[in-house]
């Protein structure tokens, strides 16, 4: 790549801004257009980016290369006239490609904890002064962004098993956090095509990299057995290569001895809530390890480390009431995510969950029911789904909610966003946390209920996002 002039389609999501973001930092002139405007689109623009909000053919006017993702559909009237005018067009996981092949690629994949991952190693390097370019699907404080150029070599990012664009990646480390079955749709609904194409990632790393698998996982184990390359088990049970002993959780923080082999590195402590970020940052000390940094950089770190947006990001806590937000969408990360917020005792702990996708709810129903063990009230929003998926008969937010009723949880469902704030403005007290989860727009039910707080004077220390 030259400096052309890059048109990316759909610039505001997290994998495009980051994109954008580091083709900006090299020099190219780029535009691009949104359905709506957001913080991400207006960093972009304070970067001298130009973007229009809507998708129009004139938009396209004096791009040399366009950018596109798995969620732009082949009518969008842009990627049409694209491939009509011959322009070249690439998904944005050919771009990452470009980045992450041509210069010490560590990729981080899994169906849970690639963002916290993927930022803790990025933090590590920086602390380090390794001066890494980092790619991550959330904002990070600590970031400023969700991406930033280094000039060090390493480039850290996501590789997104969703659409199986990870396949593109050729990392000289890769992580592989979990395994389980999500984004079936792609698959045809088959895990053992899901687990074959982890088999084929592992496979591209290369020759002489490492792949540091999560060894908690006895599928993922087996994946590992199968592959010929150098590989590295972490995690919290004692068969793991890296491993995490003498755990205590405490007021939401956590210590821990990490140990290599046989070998002590030290104690960790860790401020974000849950086991399962302490067997992210195990991930990320594998990670630090390999590239020859010493472990007090981890330590450092890692002690510092506030998380990323939308991951157990608190956004009120004061006057006797806390308010979470959190992307977890899955079951597993549900439940992790409540077995977290236990850990800061509350009285009651409310869950706010909303469905994504029609088809993921119905795959997954029933492991849905079964992820609120630890809520003590559940509340579900309707599905929220992307323009252009149809409903299949039989799947609600309404049957889900009878599900977890069955299995002896308090639930209510209440359809809009607005409507679930009103409720909870009425129930809450002091002693609740209130988390909500969801990989759609209930962070606005989050948000909304803090800065309700704020206005009522009953939260007296507040970190609300934007």
């Amino acid at each position: 790549m030259g400096t052309e002039r890059i048109h990316f389609i759909g610039i505001g999501g997290y994998g495009m801004s980051g994109l954008a973001r580091v083709l900006l930092s090299l020099g190219h002139p780029v535009t691009g257009s949104d359905i709506r405007l957001s913080e991400r689109v207006r960093g972009l623009r304070q970067m001298g980016a130009v973007i229009n909000v809507g998708h129009r053919v004139e938009n396209l006017d004096g791009a040399e290369m366009v950018v596109y993702s798995t969620d732009v559909p082949e009518d969008n009237p842009e990627l049409a006239a694209a491939r009509e005018r011959n322009l070249p067009v690439f998904h944005r996981s050919e771009i990452l490609a470009g980045l992450i092949n041509g210069g010490r690629g560590i990729a981080v994949t899994g169906t849970h904890g690639k963002t916290t991952i993927t930022t803790m190693i990025g933090l590590i390097l920086i602390g380090a002064g390794v001066d890494p370019t980092v790619v991550v699907g959330a904002e990070v404080p600590a970031l400023g962004s969700n991406a930033r150029l280094g000039l060090g070599g390493y480039v850290v990012a996501e590789a997104d098993e969703s659409d199986a664009s990870f396949l593109r990646y050729r990392p000289e480390i890769a992580v592989v956090s979990n395994m389980e079955p999500e984004h079936l749709d792609h698959y045809g609904g088959d895990f053992e095509r899901v687990v074959e194409a982890y088999g084929r990632f592992l496979a591209g790393v290369k020759a002489g990299g490492l792949c540091l698998l999560g060894g908690d996982s006895p599928r993922l184990r087996l994946l590992g057995g199968a592959h010929g390359g150098r590989r590295l088990y972490y995690g919290l049970g004692a068969g793991n290569d890296l491993l995490a002993e003498a755990l205590c959780s405490e007021g939401g923080e956590s210590r821990y001895r990490v140990r290599l082999g046989a070998k002590p590195l030290g104690e960790v402590k860790l401020r974000v809530p849950g086991r399962h970020n302490v067997v992210n940052s195990l991930a990320a000390i594998g990670v630090a390890m390999e590239t020859g940094l010493d472990f007090a950089v981890c330590q450092r770190v890692l002690e510092q480390f506030a998380g990323a947006k939308r991951r157990f990001e608190v956004l009120a806590s004061a006057g006797g009431i806390r308010v979470v937000d959190d992307y977890a969408h899955h079951p597993s990360e549900i439940g992790a995510t409540l077995q977290a917020a236990r850990e800061l005792e509350p009285k009651r702990l409310i869950a706010v969950f909303q469905p994504q996708r029609y088809v993921r709810t119905h795959l997954l129903l029933h492991d849905f029911a079964e992820a609120f063990g630890d809520a003590d009230r559940v509340v579900l929003a309707d599905i929220y789904s992307p323009p252009g998926e149809k409903p299949i008969p039989g799947v609600s937010s309404a049957r889900l909610a009878e599900l977890i009723s069955a299995k002896g949880r308090e639930v209510i469902h209440i359809a809009k966003n607005e409507d679930i704030t009103t409720y909870l403005q009425t129930i809450i007290r002091p002693g609740d946390t209130v988390i909500t989860m969801g990989a759609g727009d209930i962070w606005s039910v989050a948000q909304a209920l803090a800065e309700s707080l704020v206005e009522g004077g009953r939260c007296l220390e507040l970190g609300v996002g934007s």
